[in-house]
């Protein structure tokens, strides 16, 4: 008996040189067992005593200094406890301890309920895929209708229910978005999707099953962008095309044609005849396995982009490429029956037009006299896409722009380029990719021609954001604003500012915000300044919309108007300030 009351003493007497033991909830019911078992008082005062370090009292008093520095006391909080959680968390000690009982602890409801709490579950989730009791949290959030928050977690895909409430969620988000709301939301969809063969699979089942139905055809582009994933993530080309096909049910013949071709990315012209037989037979199969992004421009490039590694292609060969290009752009079918082929032989001689022109015209010359025909291409969707990479091809491997650039010009081509964006909404991600291109190509030219080359790709960029593509232009330049010359930055402010008017974005005053945050000082010297200060008292001055009200995300960190008009109030009083 002495011995188990001296080990009881003893084990108690250390729980009280832990540090801040006298502030732990259940302290007065440890110190009367402590006497009750025989424990000396002394010895309890001094060991409480010699243990209190006063953490609570250092929090308040850093605290304290935080707000002396307007800084958050809350947010330094929690983030040093989430990192302390970060360093200390033992997945096999918190299973061994949490996971025997049943049922979901009373804890881990609240925590569920706090953004906070949840972004620390998704963090550790991350680190520790294994946990159970992490795993057993997941599952929780997503009953809790947080499907939404959880699309980026890795662990979501381990559990079908789970997964299955992420996706459809996700999707169900994704068909009311337009092209900025859809690469913002993209990448986390691709995360979950692409974790394994099993949830890639799954995903693009029912992809393929929904498109099958009223207004699922869009959806066709999210199926692409998984397929771009997975291919970035496991490299498996092979398994890509041939799923692709099995879903489809493609016949052997088609399936093995097209998957040749995309995946060699060079159409041999014995799998270009295959198609072409028996796209032309009388009972034609579905245009669906020709409707691949990556199969037109193969197809496109191979006819128009003279440096294209297949070679070129033989004229009594040109046809049949033209042709099956033409047929899966422009026929219409229902339920994968061929409805109306009216539209396929104006595109075929639009094409054929096209690639008789530009085969005329040697590379790198002159195009003004070829204009009129260029700009009848440019009427024809495929044949607008065809003449982008011809474009392409011109202006970064050719000397045209050191041939041809003048300083109180603008290039014909970017001219073109500027109707494509006009007549052709859709082509318009693809024409600010080319023009992104244009503007970082290093170009044989003196720098201030090359400012005024660049200026000029700038106000094609411009006139894509009057054609409501915004955003993503926005988000490059302002990628771009410590590395380009402050002159284009300065010049992209002034023609932007001068063409919109409120209400704006929250995601429109960040930018520009940050944009003229890095080049104040160069606007208070120039005829910019009043146009700045307009827009300015504008923001300042406008509604609060929907999308500038505050919201929080999941770590609880405020996402709302202080974000971007934080920046506006110190713009505004940089520009107040005395010129240096």
């Amino acid at each position: 008996m002495a011995t188990n009351t001296e080990s009881n003493v003893d084990q108690m007497m250390r729980s009280f040189q832990e540090p801040d033991s006298i502030l732990e909830p259940n302290i007065l019911d440890t110190i009367s067992a402590f006497i009750k078992e025989g424990g000396k008082p002394l010895m309890l005062v001094n060991a409480l005593s010699s243990s209190y370090v006063g953490m609570p009292e250092m929090c308040n008093l850093m605290s304290g200094w935080a707000r002396d520095f307007d800084i958050d006391p809350v947010d330094v909080m929690q983030e040093v406890l989430k990192e302390q959680l970060m360093d200390r968390f033992d997945p096999e000690s918190v299973d061994s301890k949490f996971m025997a009982g049943s049922g979901t602890p009373d804890w881990l409801l609240v925590m569920i309920q706090h953004p906070f709490w949840r972004s620390v579950i998704y963090e550790l989730s991350e680190k520790h895929q294994k946990c159970a009791l992490l795993n057993f949290a997941i599952q929780r959030i997503s009953d809790a209708g947080y499907q939404g928050e959880i699309a980026s977690v890795a662990t979501a895909s381990t559990f079908v229910n789970v997964f299955s409430g992420v996706l459809v969620d996700s999707l169900d988000k994704l068909r009311e978005e337009d092209d900025v709301g859809l690469l913002d939301r993209l990448p986390d969809l691709l995360k979950v999707c692409c974790q394994s063969e099993h949830t890639y699979l799954y995903t693009q089942v029912l992809l393929f099953r929904l498109m099958k139905t009223d207004r699922g055809l869009p959806l066709k582009r999210i199926s692409k962008e998984l397929e771009s994933g997975v291919l970035e993530k496991h490299n498996k080309p092979p398994l890509i095309s041939i799923l692709r096909m099995l879903l489809a049910g493609a016949s052997s013949n088609v399936a093995s044609a097209i998957s040749a071709i995309l995946q060699s990315r060079v159409p041999s012209p014995g799998d270009v005849m295959q198609l072409h037989r028996a796209y032309t037979s009388p009972d034609p199969p579905s245009t669906y396995f020709l409707r691949d992004p990556d199969f037109f421009e193969i197809m496109l490039s191979s006819i128009f982009v003279p440096s294209f590694k297949g070679g070129v292609v033989r004229q009594e060969h040109k046809d049949k490429y033209l042709w099956l290009v033409a047929y899966a752009a422009s026929v219409h079918e229902e339920d994968d029956k061929v409805t109306d082929t009216s539209e396929v032989e104006p595109t075929y001689q639009a094409l054929r037009a096209l690639e008789d022109t530009l085969s005329k015209r040697a590379a790198g010359t002159d195009v003004t006299p070829i204009l009129g025909n260029l700009l009848r291409a440019i009427e024809t969707p495929v044949a607008s896409m065809a003449l982008l990479y011809w474009i392409q091809f011109v202006i970064t491997e050719t000397s045209y722009i050191e041939t041809y650039f003048r300083t109180h010009e603008v290039p014909v081509p970017l001219l073109l380029i500027e109707e494509m964006a006009y007549k052709h909404p859709l082509q318009q991600t693809a024409i600010f990719a080319t023009l992104v291109d244009f503007f970082e190509a290093p170009l044989e030219l003196n720098p201030e021609i090359m400012m005024t080359y660049r200026k000029s790709i700038l106000d094609r960029m411009i006139y894509l954001m009057q054609l409501n593509y915004v955003i993503p232009v926005l988000d490059y330049i302002c990628s771009r604003a410590r590395k380009i010359d402050q002159s284009l930055s300065m010049h992209f402010v002034k023609k932007v500012l001068e063409m919109t008017k409120g209400p704006y974005s929250r995601k429109f005053i960040e930018g520009m915000g940050e944009m003229i945050s890095e080049i104040v000082e160069v606007v208070k010297k120039t005829d910019a300044e009043p146009v700045v200060r307009g827009w300015i008292d504008d923001v300042v001055t406008q509604p609060v919309d929907i999308e500038m009200q505050d919201t929080t995300d999941a770590s609880g960190s405020l996402l709302s108007a202080d974000v971007g008009m934080s920046t506006i109030y110190d713009v505004k009083r940089r520009l107040e300030e005395p010129r240096r």
